[in-house]
């Protein structure tokens, strides 16, 4: 997948406001979701497995389309996104990615 399409998939799956308007009430974590944050905390091995609070949808994107495309060995990650479409990967990297805090 090129980088222009992945950044317009996340553009489309990520939600804007206009100024002044109240951001909704966020919806509970998808399930496949939760399953990411299981192993990607702040105090878990951070070189092996980042916070995904530290990282951005298009960096979260880009990791999860590598686990899918070129999975290494052993990788849980492969596992979860091995039969997932680049749409439901936008989907998945915009929806951890709300959580990033500057």
């Amino acid at each position: 997948m090129n980088k222009s399409l992945l950044c317009l998939l996340l553009a489309v799956a990520t939600p804007t406001y206009a100024a002044g308007s109240a951001k909704p009430k966020a919806a509970p974590p998808s399930p496949l979701a939760l399953s990411c944050t299981g192993c990607h905390q702040p105090l878990v091995n951070a070189k092996e497995m980042p916070a995904l609070n530290m990282l951005t949808p298009a960096k979260i994107a880009e990791s999860l389309l590598a686990a899918r495309d070129k999975p290494k060995a052993g990788s849980i990650m492969a596992r979860f996104v091995t039969k997932m479409s680049d749409a439901q990967i936008a989907s998945l990297a915009a929806e951890l990615g709300s959580t990033v805090r500057p």
